[in-house]
């Protein structure tokens, strides 16, 4: 058997300033004064933590830093069931408002969130964040990034920010915005059905209970975030993919692909690094043919952590991890889903891997937006079901990606046990990554 090299992900950057634990965070450095040559755990300017570094200066700027607590609040997020998006009383062309939704999730745009939330009236803004004062509330992703940041830190972490529900800055829908559980990280927005008969939740005071959670209902929460340096007056354009381009560079010869382009195995390219990384540069989801159902994550009786710390934990769900992931868990656990997605031979490619849960949230992002009703995606033929990632949860469950509108956690299959395939079908969609201009079809 030929055995294909294992994909290793980027490093994480480390803090040399913080040591985990009850050590004191450094009194005074460069970055407290001026704000340059920060180095995440490090306290920042405005006396927060910097926990995320993007590694150069970015159209909103570089460094996020946040407040230290989760304050509790009494304010709605929103007033109505409308759109943030919908001012004026004069409602935006439905793709121009999906665009804006999608878009706000990314890390970059709480600032341009929490403004659009001002503008359309939102109690919670107006009440909590002053006009002169640069703390924002964060979109999803800039949410979830400290949310990692805090479980690699652990017991400083947890004394930092609470286990507790917390608000994003993003809208998911009219009348949903994202929310994140600080207690184990899934994000929600409990529309579409996953809480029956919801209307809204921009008017939750606490979190509901969720099927299989065991967390308790508590008052929603928020965290003060900040970026800097200065960013640019406005961020980049983002659009979806509406139809698959075909791009023969792209397809034929792995060369100057874009998002939408037609890969080299057939499907459709959904992210690119900018840059050959270790684990490669693009990732390209296959085609709706290659798609496999009906396959637990787990189908052995065995529980069994993929990665034991924390930091190990967190890392799996990063963009780059997929590969990795699917090699450990195709041993660990035979035919499960990772295992089916690895192994599989889609258009005569042999090197899919069950994407992540970051992984996987790109392909959701870029082709999710124009289904209608119960249909499949046109672009990609997604279900608005539920799709696997290689991502471990505790041992013997997995994140998933909810379809419909993107909600990412695990609870879904307690509904039905994880042991066997569940009643509603749970998907798998594999996913391959390449390097410009690598063409070759990597043998297992």
């Amino acid at each position: 058997m030929k055995i294909r090299p294992l994909l290793i992900a980027i490093s994480t950057i480390i803090g040399t300033c913080v040591t985990i634990g009850t050590a004191p965070v450094q009194a005074s450095t460069p970055c407290q004064e001026t704000g340059e040559n920060c180095v995440v755990g490090e306290r920042g300017p405005k006396g927060g933590i910097i926990f995320y570094d993007a590694g150069s200066q970015q159209w909103w700027g570089r460094y996020l830093e946040a407040k230290i607590g989760a304050e509790p609040i009494r304010q709605p997020w929103h007033l109505s069931r409308y759109s943030i998006y919908e001012l004026n009383g004069q409602e935006r062309v439905l793709e121009r408002q999906k665009v804006l939704q999608r878009r706000s999730m990314a890390i970059g745009m709480g600032r341009d969130n929490t403004e659009a939330m001002r503008n359309a009236g939102s109690p919670l803004v107006n009440s909590m964040f002053p006009e002169t004062d640069d703390w924002f509330l964060p979109s999803k992703d800039e949410l979830d990034a400290l949310y990692n940041y805090r479980v690699k830190n652990g017991g400083q972490g947890e004394a930092y920010w609470k286990s507790v529900p917390v608000w994003t800055s993003s809208e998911s829908e009219s009348g949903f915005a994202w929310y994140q559980l600080f207690q184990d990280g899934t994000q929600f927005t409990d529309a579409q059905g996953i809480l029956p008969r919801l209307k809204m939740n921009v008017n939750y005071a606490k979190s509901p209970m969720h099927t299989g959670s065991g967390f308790e209902s508590l008052y929603m929460h928020l965290i003060r975030v900040r970026a800097f340096p200065s960013p640019a007056p406005w961020p980049p354009t983002f659009s979806f993919v509406n139809a698959v381009r075909e791009n023969s560079d792209c397809s034929t010869q792995a060369l100057n692909c874009r998002i939408g382009d037609r890969g080299p195995a057939g499907g459709i390219v959904v992210y690119d690094a900018g840059s050959d990384q270790e684990w490669g540069r693009y990732l390209e989801i296959a085609p709706q043919s290659c798609e496999i159902e009906r396959v637990a994550f787990n189908p052995t009786k065995n529980k069994r952590l993929l990665y034991s710390s924390n930091d190990e934990r967190i890392k799996a769900k990063e963009i780059g991890m997929g590969a990795r992931n699917s090699s450990l868990l195709a041993k660990t656990y035979p035919g499960g889903a990772a295992s089916k997605a690895y192994l599989s031979n889609c258009n005569s490619f042999e090197d899919w891997f069950l994407p992540s849960k970051d992984e996987l949230n790109e392909a959701f992002r870029q082709l999710s937006h124009s289904r209608t009703g119960l249909q499949l995606t046109p672009v990609g033929g997604f279900d608005r079901g539920y799709y696997w990632t290689s991502s471990d949860y505790n041992g013997s469950t997995a994140w998933t990606q909810y379809f419909a509108d993107g909600q990412q956690f695990d609870r879904v299959q307690t509904l039905t046990g994880n042991a066997k395939p569940p009643q509603r079908p749970f998907r798998i969609r594999p996913m391959r990554a390449f390097k410009f201009g690598d063409t070759s079809k990597v043998l297992k």
